[in-house]
């Protein structure tokens, strides 16, 4: 039932002065029309709207068309949907503090602002939902759920929009596989070109076989580096530079490649600063093992580590398969052939101004 004491002018509120006008009772508009008086009633109590049929039955009896009831009508709803929405939007402010709305701001992707009833309506708009509720129900999260990673959805889910966002201005070609195939051994070839070159030939490489890459900064908190789904048949690559050696970027970047060429369409990947809880998942294992073939062959890698490993060496051996000495320093790192300090300075860094 309305609250009498809200000041919207509902059609009920209007017929009943209509009716004092004319000199009607609603006993008189239910004689004229054929509605029941209990009817009538309901209208102008506010318990039930104004139908169009009405609306036709009262431009008979009273000197207003049914246009203006019909109108009425529709305005009274549409202000009405609008209080409930302010009452919503004041429901979830409690939820503001699980989004990173000041790094959205400040990424230029929602408005600045103070006011925390703004900011729910912002986040709605970002995101493209009617409640900060549904979004435990996009597409992502659900599937990251399925994976046994819980928590940080809000973090989680504001980083991957931030790529979808983007991705989805982006026009592609279509996508050929064969096409991600031909390019692998130009993309690592790139990888001897400064970061800030590297970064812009990577996205163009990538592109002109139809997958989609951007690189977008992780909030704190999620030390998410890196994902890969489907969005609108093209691959998406979402990779953060969690890890600023330029050697773990080109490791991330063919992993997330191996998810395309080896992985179903329909399944969602994430990397995380610490994959120990997924470690044991047979898909990763598998990316991961593609990835480091590709940048380094297996063969070429065990005639390596029977060597006297210097940098003398190992800058012999980069140059000889065309890639950066650094992603080989990073490949013997990681399988502990030598320590992490080990020629760190042929390792390069990404740095923030590369970014852009």
């Amino acid at each position: 039932m309305f609250d009498k004491s809200d000041d919207l002018e509902y059609p009920g509120k209007f017929l009943v002065s209509v009716l004092k006008e004319e000199g009607l009772t609603q006993k008189n508009l239910s004689e004229r029309t054929g509605l029941s008086e209990k009817h009538i009633s309901q209208i102008i109590n506010g318990e039930v709207s104004l139908s169009v049929e009405t609306a036709l039955l009262l431009e008979n009896v009273l000197p207003r068309t049914a246009y203006f009831w019909i109108d009425l009508e529709k305005r009274y709803q549409e202000e009405k949907a609008r209080l409930n929405r302010c009452d919503l939007i004041k429901k979830e402010t409690g939820l503001l503090s699980k989004f990173p709305y000041r790094d959205l701001a400040r990424r230029g992707l929602v408005p600045n602002t103070n006011n925390n009833e703004e900011k729910v309506s912002n986040l709605w708009k970002f995101f493209g939902v009617s409640s900060l509720l549904l979004i435990k129900n996009m597409e992502a999260v659900v599937y990251r759920k399925k994976q046994g990673i819980l928590g940080k959805e809000e973090l989680i889910s504001s980083w991957l929009r931030c790529g979808e966002i983007t991705f989805k201005k982006e026009k592609l070609p279509e996508y050929s596989r064969s096409g991600l195939k031909g390019v692998l051994t130009d993309l690592k070839f790139l990888s001897r070109s400064k970061p800030k070159n590297f970064l812009v030939q990577v996205k163009k490489c990538l592109n002109q076989v139809g997958v989609a890459i951007v690189y977008v900064p992780h909030f704190a908190g999620t030390g998410v580096s890196g994902a890969m789904r489907w969005i609108d048949n093209h691959p998406a690559i979402q990779l953060s530079i969690y890890y600023r050696w330029a050697d773990i970027f080109w490791f991330n970047l063919f992993h997330e490649i191996g998810h395309v060429l080896l992985h179903g369409k329909k399944e969602v990947f994430f990397e995380y600063e610490n994959n120990d809880q997924i470690v044991s998942d047979s898909q990763e294992k598998e990316v991961d093992l593609f990835a480091a073939n590709k940048l380094i062959s297996k063969k070429e890698y065990a005639k390596l580590i029977k060597k006297q490993l210097n940098q003398k060496e190992i800058k012999k051996f980069a140059q000889n398969l065309g890639i950066h000495p650094g992603i080989v320093v990073g490949r013997l790192c990681h399988d502990k052939k030598i320590e992490w300090g080990d020629f760190s300075d042929l390792r390069v860094k990404i740095e923030n101004k590369d970014l852009k």
